[in-house]
């Protein structure tokens, strides 16, 4: 849809428009700035959760072996028994923590991305015109 810059009549309209309109690119440049801080953070955080997952994984197999160990004192089979139990506990909310930032959430993470990359680039195209028309009315 084409802007209709038959609006804008005076210098002083094209002025008052270019700066609102810097108003709001400057919005959804900040909003661009968080969105990169936000993922930036996400990758950290997944990062940091596999590492987790991989510690508490090794955790796993080292009490599932200690318990296939023949003749393990019950005493010791009951602590590495509940040290197991907690551990799955562990890994099944780290694993669940990592699936918030996959799927629909990280889906529409990309698609705030992308309206915020759209709407930045029809302000600067705006602005652009409003330049133009600018020149042609009279000072």
């Amino acid at each position: 849809m084409a802007l209709d810059l038959t609006l804008l009549t005076t210098r002083a309209e094209c002025d008052d428009a270019l700066t609102d309109l810097q108003a709001e690119l400057d919005g959804y440049q900040h909003r661009t700035t968080n969105l990169g801080f936000a993922a930036t953070q996400a990758d950290r955080s997944t990062a940091d959760v596999a590492a987790r997952l991989a510690g508490v994984q090794a955790e796993i197999d080292s009490y599932t072996a200690m318990l296939n160990t023949p003749n393990v004192p019950a005493a010791l089979r009951k602590q590495a028994e509940s040290k197991l139990r907690r551990a799955h506990d562990r890994k099944d909310n780290l694993t669940e923590r990592n699936s918030a930032r996959t799927g629909a959430a990280a889906f529409l993470a990309n698609v705030d991305a992308e309206q915020v990359a759209a709407q930045v680039g029809t302000l600067t195209a705006a602005q652009a015109a409003v330049t133009t028309h600018r020149a042609t009315l009279p000072a």
